[in-house]
């Protein structure tokens, strides 16, 4: 029996394209590093709604779920990868704001 891949999202190829999973297993350090880095419970604080497709939320509470870590939250997951992408791609996000009307710098 073939274990499910959690992350092959059907919303994801429709928004993104083909998604290919890696099938290779990751190393011990990358894991380390993604759980360090993600897998950190967070008291989220003031919150406010987004909408995201029901299968992507779906999917998350199941992985959020079957990494078993006491305390983590799907917000908290999710605010720590978003986090991420923003500090990774902070140059990038300022350049395309930096072109549009409004002047803001993250």
């Amino acid at each position: 029996m073939t274990k499910t891949r959690f992350c092959d999202l059907h919303v994801c190829a429709r928004h993104m394209g083909e998604v290919n999973t890696n099938t290779n297993n990751p190393e011990e350090a990358e894991i380390e590093q993604y759980s360090s880095e993600y897998l950190v419970p967070a008291v989220v604080g003031c919150r406010k709604g987004i909408f995201v497709p029901r299968e992507l939320v779906d999917k998350l509470a199941k992985i959020v779920a079957l990494f078993d870590v006491p305390d983590l939250t799907i917000g908290a997951f999710v605010t720590n990868v978003l986090v991420d992408h923003l500090m990774t791609n902070r140059d990038v996000i300022n350049e395309l704001t930096n072109r549009g009307n409004i002047k803001t710098a993250l």
